[in-house]
């Protein structure tokens, strides 16, 4: 599973976790007294707004990701920082060119697993009830049609079904209204304006979201009663909408609820899109006759609370999904722990800590570090062997993870690299002039750059040149990235020797903070998991 997908399967589980929180809170609210301040039509508008939230906060997190701040800090339970002495990095096996996935732990399902059966699932869920729908929809052609209505189809069902009311998208609306109404007008009458009422609120319409919604959230059992109260909840819409006008006496209207009762005594379960009548109870006739409220401030401060605290919580997740950030306490620990002797020294600041988190916490970074320690398992003991040979610092492996992800790329190579400034080729990135002065060749037809043996000899004679000129590895660094002229320049017209303060001045750019971040990640993997 791809960083991108991964993203998404954790904004598909905030969202089943909001569908939880926001019916919750809802209901909670209600029940505390708003659901006397609202009406049944303020109430439905409520939920769905909730319910869009549930859906589209996650997604909203999701897109602006990079900007979000990162988790809380924390301790590292398993990083070298606890521990008493240095523990030896773990280094996963990988096929050339493979970038290495966390596994699922304990044993449990795997979670590119777990996806597919939750697609496979949803894909299930809606194709049976699709399939359900269009059984419907010939079933429909075949009933008598009593009359049109605008663009609505009445038809009559069953004498004892109940009645209902569905959209198909180019197929037109219909009305389905039990035979046995015929022998009585008035609640025939009052029963088709319900239908109708469905229609013009597009209860029928939305019925398909809550199809997708039902779908994706199957297995969520929060999101199949905020689903189940939806629907209930357009009913108590369209009974107000009907009563608080002219044309349907309140009295009338409850002994038509009270006769559908007795016909239909218990609800079946109806196919995708369609709004029936769900079995009347004693609150919903009762409803028919309370004062309702007309204020819409209530509502609109209902959903703003409710806003409030789904959005931290979607936003909250997604930057604990995105990564926890090491302090600069945190990373020292790190580089204190895992320095051994002769190896390359890791000085913390800043800068380190700034480019070690966008390793840990981005994407980007994440993805193009996972394939760097991949590609290093392959290549690690013939590159470490040649710094060996020449007493360098294995550290310096972390050079060739932030200039290539340790890939051998020619020039033309349109992969990323964490290095500023021109491109080079191989695995240690060298332009055409560096690799020439130190004996490769860079010709039409041959270059010698992208022969791991031979550049790696010419990376370990340049750091070994470098080293012995400035005595200083970060300076060293440095000067590998933008040239023993610059960084000269810069010592001369400074007279300071502190690459911290000379990066943080803007003198020398951020390259040897990467590297030294890299070399963090280097001995601690664990930290992308």
């Amino acid at each position: 599973m791809g960083p991108f997908s991964r993203e998404l399967l954790a904004a598909y589980l905030t969202a089943a976790a909001l569908v939880a929180v926001g019916f919750g809170l809802l209901r909670a609210a209600l029940w505390l007294g708003m659901e006397r301040r609202l009406s049944a039509r303020q109430t439905l508008r409520v939920g769905r707004v909730t319910w869009g939230l549930a859906v589209v906060l996650p997604l909203a997190a999701l897109a602006v990701r990079d900007v979000l701040p990162v988790a809380p800090l924390f301790a590292f339970e398993r990083s070298l920082a606890r521990s008493v002495a240095p523990v030896e990095p773990r280094v996963a096996r990988a096929a050339p060119g493979a970038v290495s996935e966390p596994s699922a732990k304990g044993g449990g399902v795997p979670v590119g697993m777990l996806a597919v059966m939750v697609g496979v699932g949803g894909l299930g869920f809606l194709a049976w009830e699709l399939g359900r729908s269009l059984r419907l929809r010939r079933r429909l052609k075949a009933l008598p049609l009593l009359r049109r209505v605008g663009r609505v189809r009445l038809v009559l069902g069953e004498a004892d079904g109940g009645a209902y009311s569905v959209w198909f998208p180019g197929g037109g609306a219909w009305v389905v209204v039990p035979s046995v109404l015929l022998e009585d007008a008035e609640a025939l009458r009052l029963t088709v304006r319900h239908e109708l009422q469905h229609h013009r609120q597009r209860d029928t319409v939305f019925a398909y979201a809550r199809l997708g919604f039902d779908s994706a959230f199957f297995w969520n059992p929060f999101a199949r009663a905020f689903s189940r109260w939806l629907a209930e909840c357009q009913e108590f819409a369209c009974d107000e909408a009907l009563v608080t006008g002219p044309r349907v006496p309140a009295d009338a209207y409850a002994r038509c609820l009270l006769q559908a009762s007795s016909r239909v005594p218990g609800s079946r379960p109806l196919p995708a899109g369609v709004t029936g009548m769900s079995h009347p109870t004693v609150r919903r006739i009762r409803m028919v006759f309370e004062p309702r409220p007309r204020r819409s401030g209530h509502a609109l401060g209902l959903v703003l609370s409710l806003a409030l605290v789904m959005a931290p919580l979607a936003l909250w997740a997604q930057g604990a999904a995105k990564g926890r950030a090491v302090s600069l306490a945190e990373a020292q620990a790190l580089a204190t722990a895992g320095q051994k002797e002769g190896d390359l020294p890791v000085v913390v600041d800043a800068a380190v800590v700034e480019q070690l988190n966008r390793f840990i916490t981005t994407p980007k970074g994440r993805d193009f570090m996972r394939k760097a320690l991949a590609n290093l398992a392959v290549h690690r003991e013939a590159l470490a062997g040649t710094l060996r040979s020449r007493s360098l610092p294995e550290g310096l492996l972390a050079v060739a993870m932030v200039e290539s992800a340790v890939s051998n790329l020619p020039e033309t190579s349109g992969e990323p690299s964490l290095a500023p400034g021109p491109r080079g080729a191989g695995v240690w990135m060298f332009i055409p002039s560096t690799a020439r002065r130190y004996g490769l060749k860079v010709e039409a037809g041959l270059d010698e750059r992208l022969d791991v043996a031979r550049e790696t000899e010419a990376a370990a004679a340049l750091f070994q040149a470098l080293h012995a000129r400035y005595g200083d590895w970060r300076l060293a660094l440095a000067a590998y990235n933008q040239g023993e002229g610059v960084v000269d320049r810069v010592l001369v017209e400074t007279g300071v020797r502190d690459v911290s303060e000379l990066t943080r001045t803007g003198r020398l750019n951020g390259y040897t903070s990467t590297v030294q971040a890299g070399v963090l990640l280097l001995r601690n993997p664990h930290l992308l998991d």
